[in-house]
């Protein structure tokens, strides 16, 4: 599908505007009779008083009233599934007490994954990498839990991709609290590591103790110290409380100071799981914003990168993210699931996100119109969504916290994703001398490049 439309949001500012033109990667700041006259170009209103200022001259030059023309792979109905990416859930069970546990649902059981159903779910992704793709087969593991308690599936499992192919990435999402045996035998394997750390060991112990109440912090510790010895590729995910808010900068501070982490992930704890009703949601954006942004300067400055999961100004997409369509998602059960977040039945959206599941003989076996009604709801998600200018970045946010937030009429993630974008575009604007022209990058074909300039104007305030 070809959209051609030309897309320009105007953004309030105090008494100004910021005028964004997000498929071409363009912002400024103008005053309300520019802001009017760019509405006007847009409607193709030739008989209005503006149409001949140098200003908007020059913004014509840029290519700003181009149609946009954007290649679009959105989700629908009839969308093809053969994923290479095996993502394994391998328990329900964690050896954590973590006080926001989003995984931590009443009527949640502890489950297994059974080594024959996850075998069928690597054979499923490995040939479907040989016969329908031209992306690579890999295998991850996520959880419900920490999905590397199983220790004998985890080895056998990533063992066995690797026997299949000796290239394939193996990647996991961990508490990291592993011991010395499990980290050298681990290591040798891993291509890829997530780590859910929250900071420095005050903060570390307090929101993420051992269920036997003991801290983790020096046994995470230990376990970074090793994958960085073997230069392991990593990235960091802190969950920030409302209590831990103010310690973000110096969490941050701590673990830019005593890691050589790139990446650091930072999300407001969501009101769900253990954490529903403890007090520890964040309510206000404006606190939240402002803290994130601390740490976000600060960590640029340090030369690494504090993000956000739905602000992605960079990023021009149709789909938060490729579950859907690339990723093989086996819960314990052996079900089929769209998200990793939805990970057996005692999720409230497990109707909606378990699709199938796992058969010994077929493979990968559909309930009958369960996908096509998630990618159809996922689709209407997002088409509520484009008057703002996020539009084209987060995609409708992610799946199951966008569906979370209709229930429970939470605007929360939605107004923190628009505030962080705006600031960071203004951010962009000010660096770019009053005229931001950024590089797009996209996960589909784009049809348009406009080119680079160095300035409009100084005085682009001044129609």
């Amino acid at each position: 599908m070809i959209e051609r439309k030309t897309s320009v949001y105007t953004i309030p500012i105090g008494d100004k505007f910021l005028i964004y033109a997000p498929l071409k990667h363009m912002a400024f700041i103008g005053n309300e009779a520019l802001a009017k006259a760019v509405g006007y170009h847009l409607e193709n209103k030739k008989d209005n008083s503006y149409s001949k200022h140098e200003l908007i001259v020059s913004l014509h030059k840029t290519g700003l009233f181009e149609p946009d023309i954007v290649k679009s792979s959105r989700c629908t109905d009839n969308q093809q599934f053969h994923p290479t990416l095996c993502i394994l859930m391998p328990t329900t069970a964690c050896n954590l007490s973590c006080t926001y546990c989003y995984a931590a649902y009443k009527g949640k059981k502890e489950s297994a994954l059974k080594w024959q159903v996850a075998k069928k779910a690597i054979d499923t992704a490995y040939n479907n990498s040989v016969t329908f793709s031209k992306r690579k087969f890999a295998l991850s593991f996520h959880g419900g839990g920490e999905p590397t308690l199983p220790q004998d599936l985890f080895f056998t499992a990533s063992l066995y991709a690797k026997s299949l192919d000796p290239d394939c990435s193996i990647s996991v999402t961990t508490n990291a609290v592993w011991d010395k045996e499990f980290r050298e035998r681990a290591l040798n394997l891993l291509s890829e590591i997530s780590i859910s750390f929250d900071g420095n060991e005050a903060t570390q112990n307090h929101q993420r103790p051992h269920k036997s109440g003991d801290g983790t912090f020096l046994r995470v510790m230990k376990t970074i110290d090793d994958i960085e010895k073997r230069k392991i590729p990593y990235g960091i995910r802190m969950t920030v409380t409302k209590t831990s808010l103010a310690k973000l900068r110096s969490n941050v501070e701590f673990l830019i100071d005593r890691t050589s982490c790139k990446s650091f992930q930072v999300e407001a704890v969501y009101d769900q799981g253990r954490a529903a009703g403890a007090g520890l949601k964040i309510d206000d954006v404006d606190a939240f914003t402002e803290a994130f942004l601390d740490v976000y300067h600060f960590a640029r400055d340090k030369g690494r990168s504090v993000y956000y999961s739905s602000v992605r100004p960079h990023l021009i997409t149709d789909t938060f993210c490729t579950a859907t369509s690339d990723a093989l998602i086996v819960t314990s059960a052996g079900e089929l699931t769209a998200c990793y977040e939805v990970f057996d039945r005692s999720h409230i959206l497990s109707d909606d996100f378990i699709t199938g599941y796992i058969d010994l003989k077929e493979g990968i076996v559909l309930y009958p119109g369960k996908r096509e009604a998630l990618l159809k709801k996922i689709s209407d998600n997002r088409d509520r969504c484009q008057n703002c200018f996020c539009y084209y970045h987060c995609a409708g946010d992610c799946p199951p916290k966008a569906f979370m937030s209709h229930l429970s009429n939470d605007k929360f993630r939605c107004l923190v994703t628009q505030s962080i974008t705006r600031e960071i575009l203004l951010d962009k604007i000010m660096e770019s001398d009053g005229f931001w022209q950024g590089n797009i990058k996209t996960n589909q074909s784009s049809g348009y490049r406009s080119p680079k300039i160095k300035s409009i104007t100084r005085n682009i305030q001044s129609i």
